[in-house]
């Protein structure tokens, strides 16, 4: 089962990665990940009376150079699930149509006259 979390991403110079990722839960609870790039399996739930400074803290992420990847969907693990695409189908190409056959050029060496 996934469920849905508001990505951030910060890359560190050498290009290695790390995400954080929050949502808010029914009981309105929010529950927060963390951990490197694609593998969040760090996680806490803070109660509801604490969403303000969930709020301030997603503000100082922004500020120390995470970047906003948007709602993503997490597994029960922390793994980041990728968006599938959706398959290429290659444009089919018409058939040409075939063209009508010009009797009168083939030579058969049967005098048609006849008729």
């Amino acid at each position: 089962m996934s469920e849905p979390f508001q990505l951030y991403r910060y890359t560190h110079a050498d290009g290695s990665a790390k995400d954080w990722a929050w949502r808010r839960r029914q009981d309105g609870s929010s529950e927060v990940r963390w951990g490197r790039a694609g593998q969040l399996s760090q996680s806490r739930i803070y109660p509801a009376s604490r969403y303000e400074r969930l709020l301030r803290t997603v503000q100082a992420k922004l500020a120390k150079g995470y970047v906003d990847l948007g709602i993503r969907e997490l597994d029960a693990h922390g793994r980041l699930i990728e968006p599938q695409p959706e398959p290429q189908h290659a444009p089919s190409v018409p058939t040409p149509p075939t063209p009508d056959i010009d009797l009168s050029a083939l030579d058969s060496d049967i005098d048609d006259d006849w008729f």
